[in-house]
């Protein structure tokens, strides 16, 4: 991984520090003064900065959400594109306004986002989006293996860690790709047999709205629906066959 504006590996004592020059916008985060060698001259240069940590620690991507939704207007969108071109996988930072989109419905925050997502590369082959991720073989691994979020997918990550933009509601964004929903899927019915949109719901942590369970439910060739309501089932093709012979 290019280090970009980075001069080596954050450690624990820089990443306080950049947690304390955030705090500056009014968020409530447990950052230190420790000494660094950075001398971000403007909030484009912060946010570029944190950017190029944001893989190295992934309580960060919380917070520089946070710094981003707050700080947003007082932004010039040029001077950031331009700190962006430095950075060693600017990348990592569209992710993160990826799930800013999410967060907010403001329309001027949305166009500011397409601007600053035009022109920028999708990573191939995949990454892992933070660099300290599980160990493989490990639950977490294990829970985690196959399922991608869409805005890490988007930019040629994988990553499954959704971030909290609300402390009040404490309402996590993100949903899976397609292709992983797909796979959730095929893999719950393989198993079961038989499921129920809430099953589905469940298998995929609520991350998509009923609507989108259905229409994924519906979109299955190989589902049929049996029953209406609450009650409803959605069952393997074959299995539905065969029940109606034995009939």
């Amino acid at each position: 991984m290019k280090l970009g504006l980075l001069t080596h590996v954050p450690s624990e004592a820089e990443l306080a520090r950049l947690y304390q020059e955030l705090s500056s916008s009014g968020l409530r985060l447990a950052g230190r003064k420790r000494p660094w060698p950075y001398r971000p001259a403007d909030l484009e240069s912060l946010l570029a900065l944190g950017g190029e940590m944001l893989r190295y620690d992934a309580r960060l991507l919380a917070v520089l959400l946070r710094f981003f939704l707050a700080r947003w207007g007082d932004l010039n969108p040029l001077l950031l594109r331009r700190r962006m071109a430095g950075m060693g996988c600017p990348q990592a930072l569209l992710v993160m306004l990826g799930f800013a989109r999410l967060a907010s419905r403001d329309a001027e925050l949305g166009r500011l986002i397409d601007y600053l997502f035009a022109g920028w590369p999708r990573l191939h082959p995949e990454e892992r989006f933070f660099l300290d991720a599980a160990a493989p073989g490990s639950r977490t691994a294990l829970r985690a293996l196959g399922r991608n979020l869409a805005p890490y997918a988007r930019w040629g990550f994988v990553g499954t860690e959704r971030p909290v933009a609300d402390t009040g509601t404490r309402q996590a964004l993100g949903s899976y790709d397609a292709g992983t929903r797909r796979r959730i899927l095929l893999d719950l019915v393989e198993r079961r047999g038989a499921i129920t949109l809430a099953d589905y719901l469940d298998a995929v942590d609520h991350a998509v709205t009923r609507q989108q369970a259905l229409a994924d439910l519906r979109a299955s060739p190989g589902l049929v629906l049996h029953g209406r309501g609450r009650g409803a089932v959605w069952r393997r093709k074959r299995l539905a066959q065969a029940d109606g012979s034995r009939k």
